[in-house]
């Protein structure tokens, strides 16, 4: 018997076994009656967290969670461009951390996509951190998601060319911005939001960039249609600083302490506002604010009305060519 031969091909078993124990699939499950396992990618036998299904998740994948349950106490940070999403029907909600940024995404600046579907992320009591933060990565989707009580529920501050979009979510009593848009010098960002809430932020008032729904700072395109802004402490949509454009289109924007305001930033460039087939009341100060070098465009179809002032500073109002 060639004994060496025998080791040989247990060796070359042992090999296989083991690379197969820890090999990543393209698609891999969690449940909240699941166990961690080495794989996680059968549905009849799910891991029980994110955080153990991502890094088995191959590039371009997806990490599904099967049933409504609160689901890992860790932050999640994701490193591969993938989807993380909860099967229909199921409450997702990931469960309270105290700080930090409750799912951070860095794909690097050769980006790839990263979307998050039907998932819950609420902070209570503390009011601190991150709901999601893009902090770099070429595509962000976030998809039918409730982002509840972080400091600012939706962070999109890159330093490098993003493109971002925001479906069917809501975000809501944030201490700083619902969604805050920024990017470093040299970079851009363009966000797409449908069908949104961004309601009852209580950051300080207009004078800051803290308070809105929705405040787009430096380098940032921004259009917002179908959607609400409603009881922010300070403006439901903003566009200050250099190249900060934000276009409105059919949104309601009420109960807020001011409506739209653009305007300029800490001595930048002035924001870009367009509004168009938008109602515009019940706001405690102003409906439309322009204020030193911003420029604010209406189409001249909105309702602005009912607020404690309906106009502030020069609105142009143009045509929609």
């Amino acid at each position: 018997m060639n004994t060496s031969r025998i080791l040989i091909h247990a060796t070359i078993l042992l090999s296989i076994c083991a690379s197969g124990a820890f090999a990543q699939s393209d698609r891999t499950f969690v449940s909240a009656k699941g166990t961690d396992s080495p794989t996680c990618s059968s549905y009849t036998d799910p891991c029980r967290s994110f955080n153990v299904a991502i890094p088995k998740t191959n590039s371009g994948g997806e990490v599904i969670a099967l049933d409504s349950g609160i689901y890992d106490s860790f932050n999640i940070a994701v490193g591969t461009p993938l989807t993380i999403a909860a099967a229909p029907g199921a409450h997702v909600e990931l469960a309270d951390t105290g700080s930090g940024d409750r799912i951070s995404v860095n794909t690097g600046n050769a980006g790839g996509n990263v979307t998050l579907r039907n998932l819950t992320l609420i902070r209570r009591g503390g009011g601190s951190g991150n709901g999601i933060n893009l902090v770099s990565g070429g595509n962000l989707q976030v998809e039918n998601c409730v982002i509840d009580g972080f400091a600012f529920g939706i962070n999109l501050s890159v330093t490098a060319a993003a493109q971002v979009s925001i479906s069917n979510t809501v975000v809501r009593n944030s201490t700083a911005d619902g969604v805050a848009v920024f990017a470093a010098s040299g970079s851009k960002i363009k966000v797409s939001v449908d069908n949104g809430r961004f309601e009852n932020t209580t950051g300080a008032d207009a004078s800051s960039a803290l308070g809105h729904g929705i405040y787009v700072s430096d380098r940032s395109k921004v259009t917002v249609r179908n959607s609400v802004a409603t009881g922010n402490s300070g403006a439901g949509f903003v566009a200050e600083g250099d190249g900060a454009d934000i276009t409105i289109d059919n949104c309601e924007v009420s109960n807020n302490k001011n409506g739209i305001v653009a305007s300029n930033n800490f001595g930048t460039g002035g924001g870009a506002v367009t509004v168009s087939n938008s109602v515009v009341t019940h706001n405690s100060g102003s409906g439309f604010v322009q204020s030193s070098t911003g420029v604010f465009n209406s189409l001249g179809n909105n309702t602005v009305r009912r607020n404690g002032t309906n106009t502030v500073g020069t609105i142009n109002v143009i045509t929609g060519t």
